[in-house]
């Protein structure tokens, strides 16, 4: 009866235990605090901008890093609007799955359609257990729904707003989000950057963790 009942109890805890989102890439952390990341169209969770923040962040400060697979199947970038449902499950499940590995603190960060995509989570889970955001390559589509500039306004945690100044599309957005500059939001274009921060990962990285700390 002893036997059953210790099982009765550890039974509950191994059903319910959080999972890792299908595909993500997990880097265990030494602190409390940890990010989630969201890739580009036509990426992947170990492509450019993510990867080389997922790993600084984890060996320089310690960071819990979860880097998600996005949803890739379509080219025009309004048809992943469709996808947002299954995007706002699976930022919920990192969120519990990060939790269960005992971190506290926990930030979001996208690019380009990643950054549309979470923009849109934090627009409709405006009490979510996110403590700050990071969008890189922040654009406006034909989409409103993962539409980050249109997005940003209604952004209310801190939030750090990078791009790289040589692509002129990403300059043009940025330009339009300029007004919202203030004690919660910051704005940093990276000189000579492209789209995919292509030579400037340090210049980003070192930006990203001075305001992590």
């Amino acid at each position: 009866m002893r036997r059953l009942s210790l099982l009765s109890i550890l039974l509950p805890v191994y059903m319910f235990a959080a999972s890792i989102p299908e595909n993500a890439l997990y880097l265990q952390g030494q602190s409390d605090q940890g990010i989630i990341l969201a890739h580009g169209k036509g990426m992947n969770p170990d492509f450019k901008v993510v990867k080389p923040l997922r790993l600084a962040l984890n060996k320089d400060i310690g960071f819990h890093t979860l880097s998600l697979q996005m949803p890739n199947q379509y080219e025009a970038y309004e048809d992943y609007e469709k996808e947002q449902p299954k995007v706002d499950a699976m930022i919920d499940q990192a969120i519990d799955f990060l939790h269960s590995k005992g971190v506290k603190t926990i930030y979001l960060m996208g690019h380009s359609l990643g950054a549309g995509m979470t923009s849109s989570y934090l627009v409709s889970h405006p009490n979510a257990p996110i403590a700050g955001y990071i969008a890189v390559g922040c654009r406006g589509n034909k989409s409103k729904l993962i539409s980050c500039t249109d997005n940003m306004a209604h952004i209310k945690i801190k939030t750090l707003d990078v791009w790289g100044r040589d692509n002129s599309e990403d300059e043009r957005f940025a330009i339009q989000r300029a007004s919202l500059v203030g004690a919660h939001y910051r704005q940093y274009g990276i000189e000579g950057a492209n789209h995919v921060l292509d030579g400037s990962d340090d210049f980003f990285i070192e930006e990203v963790e001075g305001w992590l700390e």
